[in-house]
């Protein structure tokens, strides 16, 4: 056993000789230093949302069967020529060639003005960026509402989307809310009121993998027999410490007090702020509701929100007017308004639109205003200083925490920042509906890549 042990030893010193050679005796040369190459930005490109989408074939009766409902008018403008290709009904738009990014080299909007046995209201979204991950904030699936999510995947590879709901309890578990498969080039529709039925305040997250998709929901709302109001929400653009939401445009609050009155099933004809707190630790937020001018009385909302959850507080007391959302939060926060519309005198007499967040803009603004009903554009100051800006070569100003609310003709106009951070939505009305296209400024970032090679 001694002369095995000896052994074994004498082979572990001779390897311990070897591994001890001088390296540099062997060295051949130097590494070569890394070379850099400018990598140039991806073309920007958006995806529109496409028609509303109806429900339960020509009878309403089918389950998991949806069609779309006439068309929607897009409204866009580039730099350079614009390419379109349809993707499972939604439309995908493409600025090729374009040797900048955001929306002077692309912005687009779509409208709809639906009307259908079981659908009615002004559809509008902004169209939007590709990409990995979505959070969309609005929609209800409490009795009588109903909202679809819809994926849209532009690339030539499929892509497989999992989703997390948080809600008033928390994040919801439910079957069929991962593995949703999205073919290249198509549109997959998600019916959320069969996987978290009678939901009525969540937040969705949309996490894709080996795709970027556009993801938004439709949400429609039906009282008894009256189909009253249909919309699309499209992703939220900011989550943070401080948030604004410009265009709380209210009218016809008499009218909406009087059915509220008569049928509790108007209940949500009152605004209300969605609060959705991604974070793990309990969030305290004040609300600030501001008018527009001095002869317009907000109010103030302040309450608290639990960890991962989703909560709901209805914004009373409001006038007619014009009105923006100041948020501000010990936690970050995802913040939207749902802002209805009711007038007794029509039919159906109510519809509505989720505004969210306004992304902060501090450059130069393109937006292509559509043709149909009144454009009005709603732009707040979320900032403690008096921000500067043109509006088609006209210059406004606008107060710490103000609001203004512009009305915009058709076609592209230029908003320009000189001073401090704004941001807008545009609220669009057609004949007493509405809905808003979001302000948002898509960029594709370029870089420089480091290669070394061996």
């Amino acid at each position: 056993m001694i002369k095995q042990i000896s052994a074994v030893l004498g082979i572990a010193i001779a390897a311990t000789a070897i591994t001890i050679l001088p390296i540099e005796k062997i060295q051949a040369g130097e590494a070569p230093s890394p070379a850099e190459f400018e990598v140039q930005a991806k073309a920007l490109s958006l995806i529109c949302p496409g028609a509303a989408m109806n429900t339960g074939g020509a009878n309403g009766t089918a389950v998991g069967s949806f069609d779309r409902i006439g068309s929607a008018a897009i409204s866009k403008t580039s730099t350079v020529g614009i390419t379109s290709t349809s993707i499972g009904g939604a439309t995908l738009l493409s600025a090729a060639g374009a040797n900048e990014q955001g929306s002077a080299a692309l912005n687009a909007g779509q409208l709809q003005n639906a009307a259908s046995a079981r659908l009615n209201g002004l559809l509008g979204a902004s169209c939007q960026a590709p990409s990995a991950q979505h959070w969309l904030l609005g929609g209800d699936t409490s009795t009588g509402r109903e909202t679809l999510l819809l994926l849209s995947n532009p690339s030539t590879v499929p892509a497989t989307v999992n989703l997390e709901v948080y809600a008033e309890g928390g994040r919801v578990q439910a079957s069929g809310l991962s593995g949703i498969a999205v073919s290249a080039g198509e549109t997959q529709v998600v019916p959320l009121s069969s996987l978290i039925p009678e939901t009525r305040s969540f937040a969705v997250q949309v996490l894709s993998r080996g795709a970027s998709v556009g993801a938004w929901l439709q949400q429609r709302t039906v009282r008894g027999l009256l189909y009253s109001g249909a919309d699309f929400v499209s992703p939220v653009t900011t989550i943070a410490k401080s948030l604004s939401i410009p265009g709380i445009l209210v009218r016809g609050a008499k009218d909406a007090a009087a059915l509220i009155a008569i049928n509790d099933d108007y209940q949500d004809l009152m605004p209300a702020l969605r609060v959705f707190n991604p974070t793990d630790k309990p969030a305290t937020f004040t609300a600030q509701i501001f008018g527009a001018n001095d002869k317009t009385f907000g109010t103030v909302i302040r309450d608290a929100v639990p960890a991962k959850t989703t909560k709901d507080f209805t914004i009373t007391g409001l006038a007619d007017g014009d009105y923006a959302a100041f948020v501000s939060s010990d936690q970050s926060l995802a913040a939207s308004v749902r802002l209805p519309r009711s007038d007794k005198t029509k039919k159906p007499n109510t519809d509505f639109t989720w505004l969210q967040s306004a992304q902060q803009l501090n450059s130069t603004q393109q937006i292509t205003v559509p043709s149909a009903g009144i454009a009005k554009l709603a732009v707040s100051n979320p900032t403690t200083k008096t921000a500067n800006f043109t509006l088609n070569g006209v210059a406004l100003t606008i107060k710490a925490q103000g609001t203004l609310v512009i009305k915009v003709d058709a076609g592209p106009i230029t908003l320009k920042v000189t001073e401090g951070a704004i941001g807008g939505n545009l609220v669009v009305d057609v004949s007493g509906a509405l809905t808003n296209l979001a302000l948002v400024d898509y960029r594709n970032s370029g870089s420089r890549v480091a290669v070394k090679v061996r």
